[in-house]
């Protein structure tokens, strides 16, 4: 795909590159943008469970890139980092329905760039405020049994809450499996589009139950409480 601008062609995407086979293997795929408090515990909590991580940095507010490039000299034989030049505009933004697709500030851009760079037969694609948990083994052992199954398997994730870590939302308390996903790094099995108020994932996604934490309602910016939602005592036990 030609990005837009000219100024940026060194950033276009080559689809033929990226359909070629790839080893096995699991990317970790996270952008990242003022993900500051988070984004540490993240990364480091799925290297365990990946082949590399790929982290795609935008200009931030906060030390998000300061931080990325630390994590790529503390584990300079798994983390690898793009910094990407230009701000997306987010779901948030009246500009992401007008953007046009193949802008550098697309967010629908940025997402297929980021897979597409992605070194491994599988991707999985993960926000920097997401913690992994040991049931991602799971969705390891059946690409290891299946390494050649075209196909994305989704994460259900909790919604942790609160300043303290010690509350789930009533509300919300889950992201019901699409949201994160692990899936064969193939454009033609699935990429990113815009549709409706969201960047959305093309592929089928098949759930595997529970592999993370959500802290999204843990952030300063969010406290004490996240879109009036009803919160719930939580324990990690």
């Amino acid at each position: 795909m030609y990005i837009l601008e000219d100024a940026y062609k060194d950033w276009d995407i080559d689809f033929e590159e990226w359909k070629k086979p790839k080893p096995f293997g699991i990317s970790g795929c996270f952008r990242l943008c003022d993900e500051s408090e988070f984004m540490v515990q993240a990364i480091e909590s799925h290297l365990p469970y990946l082949d590399e991580a790929l982290l795609v940095t935008q200009p931030s507010k906060d030390n998000t890139v300061q931080l990325a490039r630390e994590l790529a000299k503390k584990h300079d034989n798994k983390v690898r980092l793009i910094e990407y030049p230009e701000n997306i505009y987010f779901i948030d933004k009246p500009e992401f329905h007008t953007v046009p697709d193949n802008s550098i500030n697309s967010f629908v851009y940025l997402s297929n760039y980021a897979l597409s760079q992605c070194k491994y037969q599988w991707v999985a694609k993960t926000e920097g405020d997401v913690i992994c948990l040991s049931t991602f083994q799971k969705i390891v052992d059946r690409i290891t049994a299946e390494p050649d199954k075209r196909t994305a398997y989704g994460r259900v994730i909790l919604n942790v809450a609160g300043a303290n870590i010690d509350q789930v939302s009533a509300t919300n308390p889950r992201n019901g499996g699409a949201d994160e996903w692990v899936g064969y790094n193939h454009p033609d099995v699935g990429y990113f589009v815009r549709r409706d108020k969201w960047e959305v994932y093309t592929g089928h996604t098949e759930c595997m139950g529970w592999s993370a934490l959500h802290m999204k309602r843990c952030k300063r910016e969010f406290l004490p409480v996240w879109n009036n939602e009803i919160y719930v005592p939580y324990t990690p036990e």
